[in-house]
C-alpha cells in the first residue's frame, strides 16, 4: 500500500512538474513578443520641423529605428522656448516609449529664464545619451548695409535702437544677448514659435540679424539670401570653411554652443535605457551620420547616461553664467 501511494506521489509530482514546465514554454513566446520594444517608440521635438534639432531627431529616428526593430515617429511640440513639449515628455509614463531630444534650452538655460519652470530638468527625466554639440552662425539679410561684424558693429553703435533680433530658442537668443552685451550695442528681441520662423522674417527684412543653427542658413547664406557674419565657435565649421570665428572678426573671447542629448521621463527602467543608449551611439559612430552631421554643422559628442547627467550639471552652471552676461533677465 505504501509503495502503491509512493508510486502515485511521485506521478503525480511529476504531473505536476510537467505541466509546469509547459507552463512556461507556453508563456515564453508571449514574453519574448514584449521585450523592449515592443511597439512603435515616439520622440518628441520642442521645436518646430525644419529646425536643426527636427532634422537630426528625422534622421536618428530612422536610423536607430532599424536598429531596434521598431518605427521610431518623430512629434513636433513647440512653443515656450521648448518648455512646453519638455513638460509633456515629464508627463508622460517612464516606459521608454516616449523619449525626448532635449538641448540646452530646456536643461541648462531655461532654469535661468523662467520664474516658473513646468517640469523640473533632472527629477522630472532619465538621461540617455548626450549626441552633439551645435555651433551657430550670425546670419543678417543680403541687403543689409554691413558685410562683416565689425562693421555690423559699428552700423549698431551709429544707430541705436535700429536693430532688431529674432530667435526661436533659447540658445538664438543667449547667443544674440551676448553679443549685444560685449559690443555695446542695442538691439530689440523678436520670439518666435521656431528659428524656421525667424529666418522668414529676416529674409524679408523685418528683423536684422539672427543668431541660430547652420542646418536651417546654410542654403540661403550660398545662395546669397543671407550673409553670414561669423560662427561662434572659436574653431570655423567644416559645414561654413569660410565663415570666420566671431571671435576673430570682431568680439573677442566669444565661444559659444549648443548641444542635443536623449533623455526619456523618469523611471525608465536601466535595461532600456541602456538599449537605447548602445543603439543611439551604434548610429552615431557610423561614417553616415558622421557625414550627415558635418552637412548640417553639427558636431557628434556622445556620452553614457551618466555622462549626459555630469554634462547637464556643468551646462546648467555654465548657462547661469552666459545669461547673466548677457543681461537677459527672468521672465
Amino acid at each position: 500500500m505504501r509503495g502503491h501511494k509512493a508510486a502515485w506521489s511521485f506521478t503525480r509530482r511529476a504531473a505536476i512538474a510537467g505541466a509546469f514546465a509547459v507552463g512556461v514554454l507556453m508563456l515564453m513566446p508571449a514574453q519574448a513578443q514584449d521585450a523592449y520594444p515592443s511597439k512603435m517608440i515616439r520622440l518628441l521635438v520642442p521645436f518646430p520641423a525644419g529646425s536643426a534639432t527636427d532634422v537630426e531627431a528625422r534622421f536618428l529616428a530612422e536610423k536607430v529605428g532599424a536598429v531596434l526593430g521598431q518605427k521610431i515617429l518623430v512629434d513636433n511640440k513647440p512653443g515656450a522656448n521648448a518648455n512646453i513639449g519638455a513638460a509633456e515628455v515629464a508627463r508622460s509614463a517612464g516606459d521608454g516609449y516616449t523619449l525626448y531630444l532635449a538641448t540646452n534650452s530646456t536643461h541648462s538655460a531655461n532654469v535661468h529664464l523662467y520664474n516658473k519652470m513646468p517640469f523640473d530638468p533632472v527629477a522630472d527625466f532619465t538621461p540617455i545619451a548626450r549626441l552633439t554639440r551645435n555651433p551657430l552662425v550670425m546670419v543678417v539679410n543680403k541687403d543689409f548695409p554691413a558685410k562683416n561684424l565689425k562693421e555690423f558693429i559699428a552700423y549698431g553703435k551709429a544707430n541705436p535702437g535700429k536693430l532688431s533680433y529674432g530667435s526661436g530658442n533659447t540658445g538664438s537668443m543667449a547667443a544674440a544677448q551676448l553679443v549685444r552685451s560685449l559690443a555695446s550695442i542695442d538691439a530689440v528681441r523678436i520670439s518666435y514659435p521656431g528659428t524656421p520662423q525667424a529666418i522668414t522674417d529676416l529674409l524679408g527684412g523685418r528683423i536684422e540679424f539672427v543668431i541660430t543653427d547652420v542646418a536651417v542658413t546654410r542654403e540661403f547664406i550660398n545662395n546669397g539670401s543671407l550673409h553670414a557674419l561669423g560662427v561662434t565657435t572659436a574653431q570655423r565649421v567644416s559645414s561654413l570653411p569660410d565663415v570666420p570665428p566671431m571671435a576673430e572678426v570682431g568680439l573677442p573671447g566669444y565661444d559659444f554652443a549648443a548641444w542635443s542629448g536623449l533623455f526619456g521621463p523618469k523611471n525608465v527602467p536601466a535595461d532600456v535605457v541602456e538599449k537605447l543608449n548602445k543603439a543611439f551611439l551604434q548610429v552615431m559612430a557610423t561614417d553616415e551620420a558622421k557625414k550627415f552631421f558635418a552637412d548640417i554643422g553639427l558636431e557628434p559628442d556622445v556620452s553614457s547616461p551618466a555622462g549626459l547627467a555630469e554634462h547637464v550639471a556643468r551646462q546648467t552652471e555654465l548657462w547661469g553664467k552666459i545669461i547673466k552676461e548677457s543681461g537677459l533677465e527672468k521672465i
